[in-house]
C-alpha cells in the first residue's frame, strides 16, 4: 500500500502519461512549492508579528481612527480581509478574459511578480516615517498578488491532463507546497531564533527583514520553473485582434452566459455551495486556531510555531495519502473522508484543557510567610511581555500587578486575593504558604485551567480527568497533536476540493470557473470568521468553534449528495463541442 502511495504504476497513473505532460505537471506543482513560502513564512509566521511590533512602536497597544479602535492585530486582519475581497471581486471577470485570450500564464506571471516584488520591498520599512503603514501596504499588495496568481495557477489544472488525473495532480501539488513552505519556514525559525540568542535587537530586526526578503526571492525564483515548463492552454475563438473594450464586453457576456447555463452545470454550482459551507468551517478553524489556543488555552508562541511546522510536514504525505484514497474510492468519497476527519478533530480540540494546578510552582503569584517581618513575601511572580497588546493584561499590570520580592501584610494579601478572584481583567492564580493564610489557593475564573460548570465545558473536563491529567499531557503538547492530526487531513481536504471542481470544469471555461472558485473561497474566508466573532460575543469561544464544527458537518452532508461523476461527464461533453 505505502509503496503505491508514492508511485502508482497502473495504467491510469501519471507515470502512463508522455514525458512532456509529466514535465508540465511537475512544473505546475513547483508553483505550489514556490508560493507556499509566502502563505507560510510571510503570511503566518513572520509578517503579522513584525507588523504588530511596528504598529505598537508608533501607537502603543491601540489607536482610534474615525471612531473605531484598532489594535495591531485587528488592523492586520482588516488588511488581509480587504485584499481577499479585492481578489474575490476581480477574479471572475479576469478569469473570463483569460478564457477569451491565451492569458492564463500572463496573469499568473504578473500577479506573481507584483506579489514577490512587494514582499521584497517591505524590507525598507525601517527607512520610512510610518513603518507600520509601509508594511501593511506592502503586504496588502503582495497578498493580492499571491491570491490572484493562485486563481490562474488553479485554472491551468484542467488542461494538464484528462480529468481522471485531477486528484493525483492536485494532491501532488499540495504536497510540493507543504514541503517547500515548511523547509523555508524551518530555515527562518533557525535564523531568527539563533539571532535572538546571540545578536542584539537591531541585528535580529535585520535578520527578520532578510527572512521576509528571502520569501519574495524564493517565490519568484521557483516560479520561473513553472512559467518555463507549463504550456499556455489553447483558446477556442481567440479574440486576438480585438480591442480591449471588446474583450471586456466579451468577458461580461461570458459571465452572463455562464449564469444562464447554471442548470447545465448544476453539479458544479451545487458543489460550490457545499464547498462554501464546509470551507467556511475549515478556513475559520485555520484562521482562528492560533488566537483560540492563546486566548482560551494559554498556548505559548513556541508551541504555535512548532505546530505550524508539524502541519507543513505532515500535510505533504497526508496529501499523497488522500490522493491514493481518491484513486481507490473516488475523489468525492476521499474528500468526504477528509472532512469527516476534520469533524472528529474539532470535537477532539474542544476537549483540550490545561492541566489543573497541582504544584505550588504552577501558580502565577507565590507568597511565603516571613516570620521575621510578620509579612508575606512574593517569592515568585508572573512576568509580562514588553510588547503586550491585550487590554486586560495591560490593565492588570498597571493597576494590580505585584513584583517579585515585594512584601505585604495579611490584610493587603487578603485584598489582593479578592482582586485575583473577582476582578474582570484577572486571569491569574495565587498560592500562599505559611502564616494564617497557609494553603490558600485561588484561581481566577478567567484562568486558562478554569472550566465552568456549564455543558460547554463538560467534555474538556471529562477528557482532562481521564486522559490529560493522568498522563500529564500539558496543553502545549495537546496543541501539537492538533498539528499532527489536522496536517493529515488538511492537504487532502484542500487538494481534493480543488480536484473535484477541476473535474467538473470545462477546459475552455477553466479560468472563468476558477474565478468563481476563488470568489467562493475568499468570501468564506471573510464570512466564517464573522460568524465566529458573533458567536463569541453572544457566548464564548468554545461555542464559536462548535458552530464552525456544525458548518463542516452540514457542508459534508450536502457534499455527499452531489454526483461529481455526472458533473465530470457534463464537462467532458462541453469539451467535445
Amino acid at each position: 500500500m505505502f509503496r503505491n502511495l508514492f508511485k502508482n504504476k497502473n495504467k491510469d497513473s501519471l507515470e502512463s502519461l508522455d514525458t512532456e505532460k509529466r514535465k508540465a505537471i511537475t512544473g505546475w506543482c513547483m508553483y505550489d512549492w514556490a508560493n507556499s513560502a509566502f502563505f507560510t513564512s510571510a503570511g503566518t509566521a513572520i509578517f503579522p508579528i513584525y507588523f504588530v511590533v511596528a504598529f505598537q512602536a508608533t501607537f502603543g497597544s491601540r489607536t482610534e481612527f474615525l471612531g473605531i479602535t484598532f489594535t495591531g492585530s485587528s488592523l492586520w486582519a482588516l488588511g488581509v480581509s480587504m485584499s481577499a475581497l479585492f481578489v474575490a471581486l476581480s477574479s471572475p471577470i479576469l478569469g473570463a478574459i483569460a478564457d477569451t485570450k491565451p492569458l492564463k500564464k500572463t496573469f499568473l506571471k504578473y500577479y506573481m511578480i507584483i506579489g514577490s516584488l512587494f514582499t521584497i520591498i517591505s524590507f525598507f520599512s525601517v527607512y520610512v516615517a510610518n513603518s507600520w503603514a509601509w508594511l501593511i501596504g506592502c503586504y496588502f499588495i503582495a497578498n493580492v498578488g499571491a491570491a490572484g496568481a493562485n486563481v490562474f495557477y488553479n485554472s491551468l489544472l484542467p488542461s494538464l491532463a484528462p480529468s481522471r488525473y485531477a486528484s493525483e495532480i492536485s494532491t501532488k501539488g499540495y504536497a510540493y507546497g507543504y514541503i517547500g513552505g515548511g523547509l523555508l519556514l524551518l530555515v527562518h525559525l533557525i535564523f531568527i531564533q539563533g539571532a535572538s540568542i546571540y545578536l542584539d535587537d537591531s541585528a535580529v530586526d535585520l535578520v527578520t527583514r532578510l527572512c521576509i526578503v528571502s520569501v519574495g526571492i524564493w517565490w519568484f525564483g521557483w516560479s520561473i520553473w513553472t512559467l518555463k515548463t507549463v504550456p499556455e492552454p489553447e483558446i477556442e475563438n481567440n479574440l486576438q485582434n480585438e480591442s480591449f473594450s471588446k474583450i471586456i464586453l466579451s468577458a461580461f457576456s461570458r459571465l452572463r452566459q455562464t449564469f444562464s447555463e447554471i442548470r447545465k452545470f448544476k453539479y458544479l454550482f451545487t458543489f460550490l455551495i457545499a464547498f462554501y459551507i464546509f470551507n467556511d468551517g475549515v478556513q475559520t478553524v485555520l484562521s482562528v486556531a492560533g488566537a483560540y489556543g492563546a486566548d482560551v488555552l494559554g498556548v505559548q508562541l513556541i508551541f504555535n510555531m512548532i505546530t505550524i511546522l508539524i502541519i507543513q510536514f505532515v500535510a505533504a504525505p497526508g496529501s499523497i495519502l488522500f490522493g491514493w484514497l481518491a484513486d481507490k474510492y473516488g475523489t468525492k468519497e476521499a474528500l468526504v473522508i477528509a472532512l469527516t476527519g476534520w469533524i472528529i478533530i474539532i470535537v477532539f480540540v474542544l476537549g483540550f484543557a490545561p492541566l489543573k494546578l497541582t504544584n505550588d510552582k504552577d501558580y502565577d503569584y507565590q507568597f511565603a510567610f516571613d516570620s521575621n517581618s510578620n509579612n508575606y513575601e512574593l517569592i515568585s511572580s508572573i512576568e509580562f511581555s514588553s510588547t503586550e497588546e491585550n487590554i486586560d493584561v495591560i490593565n492588570w499590570e498597571e493597576k494590580f500587578h505585584k513584583l517579585q520580592g515585594q512584601k505585604v501584610s495579611e490584610e493587603e494579601l487578603n485584598r489582593f486575593i479578592n482582586i485575583v478572584q473577582n476582578e474582570p481583567s484577572s486571569s491569574y492564580s495565587v498560592v500562599v504558604t505559611g502564616g494564617q493564610l497557609d494553603s490558600t489557593r485561588i484561581i481566577s475564573k478567567n484562568h486558562a485551567s478554569s472550566l465552568s460548570d456549564g455543558w460547554i465545558d463538560a467534555w474538556p473536563a471529562f477528557l482532562r480527568d481521564v486522559l490529560w491529567q493522568p498522563l500529564n499531557i500539558q496543553i502545549g503538547f495537546q496543541w501539537m497533536t492538533l498539528g499532527l492530526l489536522s496536517g493529515l487531513v488538511l492537504g487532502g481536504s484542500q487538494a481534493l476540493a480543488r480536484a473535484c471542481f477541476s473535474m467538473m470544469t470545462p477546459v475552455k471555461k477553466s479560468a472563468e470557473f476558477f474565478g468563481f472558485y476563488a470568489f467562493t473561497m475568499k468570501a468564506s474566508s471573510v464570512i466564517g470568521p464573522l460568524i465566529y466573532v458573533i458567536a463569541v460575543n453572544t457566548s464564548n469561544q468554545k461555542l464559536g468553534v462548535l458552530i464552525i464544527w456544525a458548518l463542516i458537518v452540514i457542508g459534508t452532508i450536502y457534499l455527499s449528495t452531489i454526483d461529481v461523476r455526472k458533473g465530470a461527464l457534463v464537462a467532458d461533453e462541453e469539451n467535445k463541442k
